[in-house]
């Protein structure tokens, strides 16, 4: 069915998702709120995402199908799908990505209810092989009850969350002309830093899930690929823009020692992580850009850092990146020595759970056939058993 006046506009950037995209498609088209409308905005890829998402929108009337003539980036699909939306809130949910399936109802209702810009809710990571955890980021959010109405200089701790699992009034968004830079990585990082501190009136809601996809290391997302130069260029530029939006105003600014915390804890880290696997220029990069901006930063910043991870601050302001590389390189490896132990130990587990369900199976056969032979030895149980035995003799002849 189709909705003129739809309540929700879901825009979906895809590119090269054809592994993922039916998942992600089943989890709108499935929604308990059925008046929404979903913009999927197809950026030239070169697997069957298109020919999926041909075969979705002939199906359902609400699926907008947007065809890039060439590849464009996240950034420009996702301001297309802004400049389409006609609903009166707008979410958006990445190719890869999928939401709890009364999503969109609860948030509606509740944005509706309370008057909010915004509602931030929860996102829970995974990965291909099905497991699940916590995201870091709404962990250290906050995301620990419902918030009917509160702002992000309330709860400051909401500066962690930059993922796209938000749900904006369009008319918020169209009165402040906020859109994604475009052709730039991590653009969301800062739209998101934009309407949170923009929006007088948020609620958080955090019995709604956002499935986020962490892809296995043959097929990464774009983001992902933290030991790239283009990829820290790029951060390196959105972080600039957001310490831009936190210099706007004295109120603003007020969020600043927070974000320094979320940028030493999460940002600059991921960084140093790579160190012993990144690209050619890469090191230069973070010792003549990353590393002065890090001296800068109040040292309250690194308080809550763990050991090891204040061992790689001291080292990395130091510029002791050979030893640096050392210390990164033997932590992954070790890291991957568990990842395979814990992948082995539920293989096992798998198999022990398949031998005790078909001994439980053989338990039960054994003691249905001791029953059957209890009754046999009967006269009465005799009888009935010869003459279930002759029937059968005579069905097979017939």
């Amino acid at each position: 069915m189709s909705v003129e006046n739809p309540l929700v506009s879901v825009i979906v950037p895809i590119y090269n998702t054809e592994e993922y995209l039916e998942e992600c498609l089943d989890s709108l088209v499935n929604q308990t709120l059925e008046d929404i409308e979903i913009i999927c905005i197809e950026d030239n890829s070169s697997d069957d995402s298109l020919k999926i998402l041909r075969e979705y929108s002939k199906k359902d009337d609400r699926i907008i199908l947007v065809e890039n003539d060439s590849n464009q980036g996240q950034s420009v699909s996702r301001n297309k799908g802004l400049s389409a939306a006609k609903g009166e809130y707008v979410a958006f949910l990445d190719s890869d990505d999928r939401i709890d399936e009364n999503a969109y109802e609860q948030l509606y209702k509740f944005a509706k209810d309370n008057g909010h810009d915004l509602v931030v809710f929860n996102a829970i990571r995974f990965n291909d092989e099905g497991v699940e955890w916590p995201c870091i980021l709404h962990s250290k959010a906050g995301y620990d009850k419902t918030y009917s109405k509160t702002n992000v200089f309330e709860h400051k701790t909401l500066i962690y969350d930059t993922s796209m699992s938000k749900f904006i009034r369009k008319e918020f968004i169209d009165e402040l002309g906020f859109k994604f830079l475009e052709n730039t990585l991590y653009e969301d990082l800062l739209f998101s830093m934009q309407i949170l501190c923009a929006s007088k009136c948020l609620g958080i809601l955090p019995t709604v899930n956002y499935y986020w996809r962490v892809r296995t290391s043959y097929n990464y997302s774009v983001t992902q690929n933290v030991f790239k130069l283009k990829n820290l260029k790029d951060r390196i530029i959105i972080t600039n823009k957001i310490l831009d939006v936190f210099n706007i105003c004295d109120k603003n600014a007020s969020l600043l020692d927070t974000f320094y915390k979320k940028i030493v804890e999460i940002d600059i880290l991921q960084y140093i992580n790579e160190l012993d696997r990144c690209e050619e220029g890469y090191l230069d990069v973070m010792d003549k850009e990353v590393r002065p901006f890090t001296k800068t930063l109040p040292e309250e910043s690194f308080s809550n850092l763990k050991d090891m991870d204040k061992l790689k601050y001291d080292l990395f302001l130091k510029g002791d990146f050979d030893l640096l590389i050392k210390l990164v390189g033997s932590e992954r490896l070790y890291k991957m020595r568990i990842k395979e132990l814990n992948a082995k130990n539920r293989s096992l587990r798998k198999q022990v759970n398949e031998q005790i369900s078909e001994n439980n199976t053989l338990q039960r056969d054994n003691r249905k056939f001791k029953e059957e032979v209890k009754l046999i030895k009967t006269t009465r149980g005799w009888f009935a058993y010869k003459t279930k035995n002759i029937y059968q003799r005579i069905s097979k002849k017939i």
